[in-house]
């Protein structure tokens, strides 16, 4: 029976009408209102009216769950539901994209969080797949409305009802894509909506709130021109495939698998370093009982043999045996500690390399990143009928899976602002001397322990000025702080909710679209987010993202009693105090750790380091470190650390030692400025400090 028999309507006004009695009762009977709410939202599903058996689904939820306001708002919801109904109307008015007042996200069970975040994933990939075919748009269409009713299916099983609303919402919209013309449409509107899906899976209530600031897209624009071929070039050749499987012949391994196997490994590496430590204790048991052997043997030279006025040859006799057992002791101690020793370089040398192997099935290239992102190009390109070439460089960077997947939503962002409002019409860049095909470029390179992905596109830019006098007709700055603001501060107006840079405000309307959201996610990553803009010559994202190390080389190093570990590939040389004054300035003169470290005052260093640091184009600078001592290299885990802890000092990560203490990374690149400092500051003399900054 189709859903909007007029019977079962009628059926469903009566129900409501019953109902209603007892939800306006009091005193509430719990038990009683609970039933009707959950009566009413079969009948209202049977019925078709599947807005208001959403809406009740949600009501008796949170009615389960005790909320107050749950029982008038669902009394309401039934009189507002029986008067749309009884005038001819739907149950509850259709307001999609616009969420409901009530609908929020809810954390996820963390047992089926990670696999369901594998599967939305999964279908987002195949969504952008399908954007991008030049086969078929019915066929195209129909694909998306799969994964997209799967993803619906998927969200409903684990309770997540923000994504389970959107998809039922937008898979409606695709149901009357039967024809070319309306596929295309529809095509459309998915790529419309595709930035909403992913900020749905990462944070719902942003993305929540966004639609509800933009409300629905009545104004979208819509390309006129007919698509034209998009032009793609690399500087290097790019990634085969734009997912993240590395070939048909692969098994699929959850992450949090991986990371399990690591943290066992990393339990395994502190029993080894237990093995270490006891190899070292009984080698020095070993060497005291030597001395204590050796001592008594001397005792029992000057106390001479025995004799009647002596000492008793009893006791001569027992403390030769006790040197004798001391000596046999220390050999087995001895035999022990080598013992010992090789187990703990076999176990260091198997672990090692497992970690390493772990640490690999968790890397990925950036190329894979930037085929996702050219894929989206190419497709936004031809729906907007704009030539686009694609430039790359640093996609052979490669860098935790777990990261490159948590980039994609956020570049995939900015790369189709970069098309979409960026890039101009081919008419237009010949009409201001420019080539027709726009260009994007994707570049990609590690700065110490962050990854750093530039967006750059040779398009129109942003005006800064353009931005001064909106943000001063919207009231976002006063006056005065307008005229002094400079351009970076300007264009990060841009990530404010609702900014845009054109007159219209929906969602697709101008540079600020989905900004916020996008920071939003490079933020929950623990980076920032850099913008760049030339007036007619183009606009650029700089995303800057820490990134986990994994198993480091790194030279162990001591300021005062306090050891720190340093990437040993910035390590270019290091020089004893002795030295430092036949081969470059006087170690009085090179800042000392604890001093860039804000915990020391007049200290001298014993070594010098010189730290090397790889810039942009192969640049390489140098910086000189004093320190007190300096250890052996080791190749550990580098552990990312917490955002507070992160902030308090040029740290990159932590270590935990055999005996279960910590020890902490010091970041070459974030140490480096706070040498230059100590350096330029009283002529780099340890026991002067930076004069504090002028107001």
């Amino acid at each position: 029976m189709p859903a909007t028999d007029p019977e079962l309507l009628r059926l469903l006004l009566q129900e409501l009408e019953r109902h209603q009695i007892t939800l306006d009762q009091s005193p509430r009977d719990l038990a009683a209102f609970q039933r009707s709410v959950h009566a009413l939202k079969g009948s209202a599903g049977l019925a078709g009216e599947r807005e208001l058996a959403a809406a009740l689904e949600r009501l008796h939820r949170r009615i389960k769950e005790g909320e107050e306001a749950a029982f008038e708002e669902a009394a309401a919801v039934v009189r507002l539901a029986t008067r749309r109904l009884a005038a001819g109307e739907t149950a509850v008015p259709l307001q999609w994209p616009v969420p409901p007042d009530d609908l929020h996200g809810r954390p996820l069970d963390p047992l089926v969080r990670a696999q369901y975040a594998a599967e939305v994933t999964d279908r987002l990939a195949r969504i952008d797949d399908a954007l991008a075919t030049n086969d078929d748009p019915v066929d195209a269409v129909r694909e998306m409305y799969r994964h997209i009713h799967t993803m619906k299916g998927a969200a409903s099983a684990v309770g997540d009802e923000p994504m389970s609303w959107f998809c039922h919402g937008l898979e409606e919209r695709l149901k009357q894509a039967d024809k070319a013309a309306s596929a295309a449409e529809a095509s459309q509107e998915v790529a419309r909506w595709r930035v909403v899906l992913g900020a749905l899976l990462d944070d719902p209530e942003a993305a929540l709130t966004m639609l509800r600031q933009r409300g629905r897209p009545s104004q979208l624009p819509r390309p006129s021109r007919p698509s034209m071929p998009s032009i793609h070039s690399f500087d290097s050749e790019p990634p085969r495939s734009s997912t993240f499987d590395e070939a048909a012949t692969t098994i699929r391994v959850a992450a949090l698998d991986v990371d399990r196997l690591l943290e066992r490994f990393d339990a395994i590496d502190l029993v080894r370093e237990g093995l270490a430590s006891r190899s070292e204790r009984a080698h020095d048991l070993a060497h005291s009982m030597r001395e204590l052997r050796a001592s008594l043997v001397e005792a029992l030279r000057l106390i001479g043999p025995p004799r009647p006025w002596g000492a008793p040859a009893a006791a001569l006799k027992r403390i030769e045996q006790v040197t004798g057992a001391l000596s046999a002791f220390g050999e087995d101690l001895d035999a022990a500690s080598v013992s010992l020793s090789s187990t703990e370089h076999a176990l260091r040398d198997d672990v090692t390399y497992a970690k390493r192997q772990l640490s690999t099935m968790r890397q990925t290239t950036v190329g894979r990143i930037f085929a996702r992102l050219t894929t989206a190009i190419e497709s936004e390109a031809r729906r907007s009928g704009r030539a686009v070439i694609v430039r790359t460089r640093g996609a052979d960077e490669t860098i935790d899976r777990r990261v490159a997947e948590q980039l994609v939503e956020p570049c995939l962002q900015l790369v189709r602002n970069a098309v979409a409002h960026g890039i101009e019409m081919p008419e237009v860049r010949a009409a201001l001397g420019k080539a027709q095909s726009g260009t994007i470029s994707l570049a990609a390179r590690k700065l110490g322990s962050h990854l750093s992905v530039t967006i750059q596109d040779d398009g129109a830019g942003v005006d800064v000025a353009d931005v001064r006098a909106r943000a001063l007709s919207a009231g976002l700055v006063t006056p005065a702080i307008a005229e002094a603001a400079d351009d970076d501060t300007l264009l990060s107006l841009l990530f404010v909710p609702g900014f845009s840079t054109r007159e219209s405000s929906d969602l697709l309307a101008g540079r600020g679209i989905g900004l916020d959201i996008t920071r939003s996610v490079v933020q929950r990553m623990g980076g920032a987010i850099r913008l760049g803009s030339r007036a007619g010559e183009g606009f650029s994202a700089t995303v800057d993202v820490p990134i986990e190390s994994g198993l480091v080389t790194v030279l162990w190093v001591v300021a005062g009693g306090q050891e720190y570990a340093l990437p040993a590939l910035n390590v270019r040389r290091v020089r004893r105090v002795a030295t430092a004054s036949a081969d470059g300035p006087a170690s009085t003169r090179v800042p000392h750790l604890l001093a860039c470290l804000d915990v020391g005052g007049n200290e001298e260093a014993a070594y010098v380091l010189d730290l090397e640091l790889e810039g942009e184009e192969g640049a390489h600078a140098a910086v000189t470190l004093g320190v007190d001592a300096v250890g052996r290299t080791e190749e550990l885990l580098v552990r990312p650390l917490s955002s507070l802890v992160a902030g308090l000092g040029p740290f990159g990560g932590a270590i935990v030692r055999g005996d279960g203490s910590l020890r902490l990374a010091i970041d070459a690149w974030a140490i480096a400025p706070r040498v230059r400092a100590f350096s330029a500051a009283g002529k780099g003399a340890i026991s002067q400090r930076p004069p504090p900054p002028r107001v």
